[in-house]
């Protein structure tokens, strides 16, 4: 009986560790292409121990939370914007569809790059991103991040995958005038001795002193690393900042001042093991009057924390006119 039981749970393990090779890599994945067929374009709500669950929670003001609704599968989430036709556009990796977005010119692919779109911030479905202007295929970290522009328009900034890992991965972007269709700009460039390696990164167009900066983790939990760029394109000054969070977080134009919610920083004594530490679980608020200088508000995000270890990530917290979603 014993030997039964231990036969059953080798064969249990090997079916997890198949089963996960085939999710992470494309190769299988695409010889596999029939287990993931039946998932439909309008993606409905699975059970909480699917893989890549996105989970959307709402709150009025930002820090009482009301609701909270799994809205998606078979994802990996970086980012979200809300674009001036009112779409929720959630960026990051589809483990559904890794093939990511296509140059329909040229027939190159940026692979590992995937899009959600809501019109109401619970129902979800994939959108038609196109990108224009690739001359090779490009294998991203399913890391897209998209800003608006000053004019209106849109940048979406992503890192090119190498085989140096993602500590060395090169800044590329795309322009788009309205969010779905984009035009490839290459890698950015900059000053020489300035780094232009990132990882998990947030980007801000600060609107008084007209310049970008990209937020990327630093050393320590409560410090990021910022590029800065007058024209988004090419980076003049990279230095450190601290924070009252961690990456990765979100950041809200309020008009006169600008709103980030990240993770619980290790120090905020919160449970977690050291595996887990800092968490994104916990939202902090902080605000800040020009996107370096930033401080958390007195009154924080409360919710039935205990019990929950995922209740309200802050990878992508999009305001629509009812409230604050959080992704």
């Amino acid at each position: 009986m014993r030997k039964k039981v231990i036969i059953i749970s080798i064969i249990g393990v090997i079916f997890l560790f198949s089963l996960l090779l085939l999710l992470l890599s494309p190769s299988i994945r695409e010889k596999s292409e029939f287990i993931f067929k039946n998932i439909p374009e309008k993606i409905t709500q699975k059970t909480e121990n699917a893989f890549g669950v996105v989970v959307a929670c709402y709150s009025p003001d930002g820090i009482n939370f009301e609701k909270r609704k799994n809205v998606a599968n078979f994802w990996g989430g970086s980012s979200g914007i809300l674009l001036k036709d009112g779409t929720i556009l959630l960026g990051g990796i589809d483990f559904s569809h890794r093939e990511g977005i296509e140059d329909k010119e040229t027939g190159y692919r940026i692979r590992d790059m995937g899009f959600l779109a809501s019109k109401d911030g619970w129902e979800f479905y994939r959108p038609e991103i196109t990108i224009k202007g690739l001359e090779q295929d490009i294998t991203a970290w399913g890391d897209p991040t998209i800003v608006k522009l000053p004019n209106d328009s849109y940048r979406m900034y992503f890192t090119k995958r190498t085989a140096a890992g993602p500590a060395i991965s090169p800044l590329m972007s795309a322009y788009s005038e309205d969010g779905y269709n984009y035009h490839f700009e290459g890698k950015v460039t900059g000053e020489p001795t300035v780094s232009l390696n990132v990882i998990d990164f947030t980007v801000l167009y600060e609107k008084n002193a007209k310049k970008y900066y990209i937020y990327t983790r630093s050393e320590n939990f409560d410090e990021a690393q910022v590029l800065e760029s007058e024209d988004g394109r090419y980076f003049t000054r990279r230095f450190k900042i601290k924070i009252p969070f961690a990456f990765q977080f979100s950041i809200i134009d309020e008009g006169d001042y600008y709103v980030a919610y990240g993770g619980h920083l290790p120090s905020d004594n919160k449970p977690c093991s050291d595996l887990e530490c800092p968490n994104l679980s916990y939202p902090v608020k902080a605000v800040s009057k020009d996107g370096l200088h930033w401080e958390r508000t007195k009154e924080q995000p409360t919710g039935p924390w205990e019990g929950d270890r995922i209740f309200c990530n802050s990878y992508a917290v999009i305001k629509l006119s009812d409230g604050y979603y959080f992704y």
